[in-house]
């Protein structure tokens, strides 16, 4: 038997403690009527956080799935600790420690309060001996881990980082000392517990001489020892002040949990537990054909109201919104906040910190251009990359999405926009072309591609706007094409019976322009004979997955360049080389598909050089959500420049960005050339580096 067993064995008698030791039935009465204002005050703030939730439309929401990832990523604290690995240990044990310490201060409860005063059944308490020892074993380990989490987290918070800081972005300026001041508090009360559970523990093992039962509470025992020199009788004083400070803080965050940050302990948790991680994939639909989008909080649901609530202010969506960092007046973490001062405005919540003692947008009737400025919901190039890094699930994209519904129902849309969605309605695309231009592109190749609506094909290839009509992108469609047909692929085209899949269209908030180039779409397909659809554009291959109801499976291009290349279908020449590849946001964060390109760009020889935001952390290129038909020239910097400089930043020997979507090579070849790096560094699609490898005689075996 190791030595901990020995000493645990010795200590387990029928050893326990009385909770209220040298207290007289009126300290005791004195306590639980503290207890019960402070469970009142709780449960009241608690229940007008509930009424708000309520005013919410209903949407359904529970389901096993989602509770099973939720208990995983609060164990875990795996959304905690996103690309950031000492929050995530620093958070990890704060969050046991609470969670643990809830559960042994409860633990005493039922053992004092239900089994011995209410139920008057003492031989059924079991707070005492082996239980015992056990007991005050394991609340101080997580009681110092939770310490030791708290003080790592305090130290960051010191350090200042930038996402933190809670400047606006926009030109809105007034006091937000209040939001820091709560993170403060709430840092702070949560240390003070800790430590003064420990010292109140401290001075009562000294006090009672040392039980031997006791050595097991670590930190108190040491404590103890510390505070021995005082004797027992100054020992036994100051536990009964620190039992009534502990207590009295005790009770006094209890209060105050649903007037300040401390409510995110609940909210947080539930709002884990509903949210849906392919909102932004498939938008909801209209609710109101007559009034689309969002006119006032009354339209909000329950689970968005949810949202507002669940935000800590951590800043990460901050950080990573590429609209925020090119100068644009959006920070997804201010929007959040600013719909939940005007919700908590409607619902008469006054919190007791900074501005929610006075709550802005109490007298707002409208939401889009009001509580949340037009500019504002404009900028936003729906990447998703906050909803990905947000550690507890709120849902920004469709929230803005709605918002942008209603600027659109009010004729509030930026003039190139308003364009973009003329030419969609008149012609089926962007470009202001006749529909049947839209296979102009074919010509020049040396083959025939099929008509999928006379000639059946495994494939159907939905080629997209940007491959279509660009002439960058046209030239890198006639490349798949030659790719395909040297594979002996047997695809087709939809021809002039092709529209804009609307993907853009309905982040833009266009909802009626979306469903009638859906349905042109969905006939069309009607029309063809096909088993498998891929296409050119990662918005055109979330839109078509997740919004169109097919039936049939939907390849990126560059998943169906990599199956062929893998069977042995396409064998490439190897070059020499370094590239580095951009993660597209529809292909990565909406699709997922993270490995295609990245072993197609391996395939040819080329050293891949990753930069350093990649993958699920891709910065955007600023083309996403219609924003590639909007005026981007009041921004400080461009994303996609801003992504240039990244790239060039890996070294002169990084001599290829490699896109793997028509829209960024438009987007990252401008901006080679707008940030002087055209000669320094080459945009090149996917394909024209398998053309590429191919050229060499013998590169192909079909």
């Amino acid at each position: 038997m190791t030595s901990a067993g020995v000493v645990l064995l010795a200590a387990a008698g029928d050893e326990g403690r009385e909770v209220f030791e040298g207290f007289g039935t009126p300290s005791i009465v004195i306590f639980y009527l503290l207890a019960l204002v402070a469970i009142v005050v709780f449960l009241y703030g608690f229940w007008r956080r509930l009424a708000k939730y309520r005013q919410g439309r209903a949407v359904s929401r529970l389901s096993l799935h989602r509770i099973r990832r939720a208990l995983v990523d609060l164990s875990s604290q795996r959304t905690i600790g996103k690309r950031d690995p000492y929050v995530r240990v620093a958070h990890f044990f704060v969050f046991w420690g609470f969670i643990v310490l809830t559960i042994g201060t409860t633990i005493i409860a039922i053992d004092e309060d239900i089994i011995g005063f209410i139920l008057g059944r003492p031989e059924w308490r079991f707070w005492h001996g082996a239980f015992y020892v056990g007991y005050a074993l394991v609340l101080d380990v997580f009681g110092i881990g939770f310490i030791v989490g708290l003080l790592m987290l305090a130290y960051r918070r010191r350090q200042q980082p930038y996402r933190l800081d809670y400047e606006r972005v926009d030109t809105e300026t007034y006091d937000r000392r209040g939001y820091s001041l709560d993170d403060r508090i709430f840092l702070a009360i949560l240390l003070f517990l800790g430590v003064s559970g420990f010292l109140l523990e401290g001075f009562r093992i000294a006090a009672n001489d040392f039980p031997s039962s006791e050595v097991v509470s670590i930190a108190g025992w040491v404590i103890g020892l510390a505070t021995s020199m005082m004797g027992e009788s100054a020992n036994d004083v100051a536990r009964i002040v620190t039992w009534w400070v502990h207590a009295g803080a005790a009770l006094a965050f209890i209060a105050h949990i649903p007037y300040a940050k401390a409510m995110h302990i609940i909210v947080d948790a539930a709002d884990l537990v509903f949210t849906d991680h392919s909102s932004a994939r498939a938008l909801p639909d209209v609710v109101d054909a007559a009034s689309p989008g969002y006119e006032s909080l009354a339209a909000f649901t329950w689970k968005e109201l949810l949202d507002f609530d669940a935000c800590t202010k951590c800043g990460r969506c901050h950080e990573v919104c590429p609209a925020r960092a090119s100068g644009a007046p959006l920070s997804p973490r201010d929007l959040i906040l600013d719909l939940r001062e005007a919700a908590d405005a409607h619902a008469g919540i006054r919190l007791w910190y900074g501005p929610g003692a006075e709550p802005r947008y109490a007298e707002a009737t409208e939401v889009a251009g009001a509580v949340i400025g037009a500019d504002t919901l404009w900028a936003c190039t729906t990447c998703m990359a906050c909803m990905e890094v947000c550690p507890v699930g709120i849902e920004h994209v469709p929230s803005i999405v709605q918002l942008r519904r209603r600027l659109v129902d009010i004729g509030d849309v930026e003039p190139g926009l308003q364009s973009a969605f003329q030419s969609l309605a008149r012609g089926g695309n962007s470009f202001g072309k006749s529909a049947k231009q839209r296979a102009r592109w074919t010509k020049g190749l040396d083959f025939t591609i099929k008509d999928v609506r006379t000639d059946p094909a495994e494939f159907l290839w939905f080629v997209g706007d940007q491959a279509a009509f660009d002439p960058r992108g046209a030239e890198i469609s006639r490349t798949v094409a030659r790719i395909l047909h040297r594979a002996g692929v047997d695809f087709g085209i939809l021809y002039e019976s092709e529209r804009n899949s609307g993907n853009d269209v309905r982040r833009a908030g266009e909802e009626g322009l979306f469903e009638m180039l859906r349905d042109q779409n969905r006939d069309a397909f009607a029309e063809a004979t096909f088993e498998r659809i891929f296409t050119t554009d990662p918005h055109s291959l979330n839109t078509l997955h997740h919004e169109y109801d097919l039936d049939a499976p939907i390849l990126h291009y560059t998943q169906l360049l990599d199956e062929l290349v893998r069977s042995g279908r396409l064998t490439l020449n190897r070059f020499d080389g370094r590239a580095t590849y951009h993660d597209p946001c529809y292909l990565g964060r909406y699709a997922e598909e993270y490995e295609a390109p990245r072993r197609l760009i391996e395939a040819t020889g080329l050293e891949l050089v990753e930069m350093g935001r990649r993958r699920e952390n891709s910065f955007c290129c600023g083309a996403g959500g219609g924003r590639i038909w909007m005026d981007d020239s009041a921004l400080t910097e461009r994303p996609s420049e801003n992504r240039i400089r990244e790239a060039v930043a890996l070294g002169d020997d990084v001599r290829f960005f490699v896109v793997a979507c028509p829209k960024d090579l438009v987007m990252y070849s401008d901006a080679v050339k707008t940030t002087g790096h055209e000669h320094r560094l080459e945009v090149v699609d996917v394909a024209q580096l398998l053309e590429r490898a191919l050229e060499a005689e013998g590169a192909f075996a079909g």
